[in-house]
């Protein structure tokens, strides 16, 4: 599911993997070259670094939302009183980056929305949340996966 490509980053969901109690998704950030502040500067954090500050998060049917950083601690006493995003695996090589997040808890019913913010500007992509409800109930004991090369103009 990509978001709109016309900007200085395009960014696409590239994968989402429903577990019974949350899910994951994965996401490639493709940045122009033109807006990278420092290529080569240290960057501990993993992201790439650009002239406007990059954020992506989800938002659940009935309003409650998730970014990173709303809330990131890995265990709690009692269950969050809201979704939380947890990072995972994230790679940065030159103008693309691709990561991982983990988020809990499953989306109700109704419409699951990525929302992507650069700077003041914030677009949204769509999901039916059903399609994980259903996957999250199927259980896989062994799977094999094919994956096919592609290319990035």
């Amino acid at each position: 599911m990509p978001f709109d490509t016309d900007g200085p980053t395009a960014v696409a969901i590239t994968a989402v993997l429903a577990y019974s109690n949350g899910f994951e998704f994965f996401y490639t950030r493709i940045v122009r070259p033109d807006q990278r502040v420092i290529p080569h500067a240290p960057n501990p954090s993993g992201f790439l670094l650009t002239r406007e500050r990059f954020k992506l998060g989800v938002a659940f049917a009935g309003g409650h939302q998730a970014f990173p950083a709303d809330v990131i601690q890995p265990r709690y006493d009692d269950e969050p009183n809201q979704p939380f995003l947890f990072p995972g695996q994230r790679s940065t090589k030159g103008y693309r980056e691709d990561a991982r997040w983990w988020v809990w808890p499953l989306p109700p019913p109704g419409k699951l929305k990525f929302i992507c913010s650069l700077g003041d500007t914030t677009t949204q992509v769509s999901v039916d949340a059903q399609l994980i409800l259903d996957a999250s109930r199927t259980r896989v004991t062994s799977a094999t996966m094919t994956f096919a090369k592609c290319g990035v103009i």
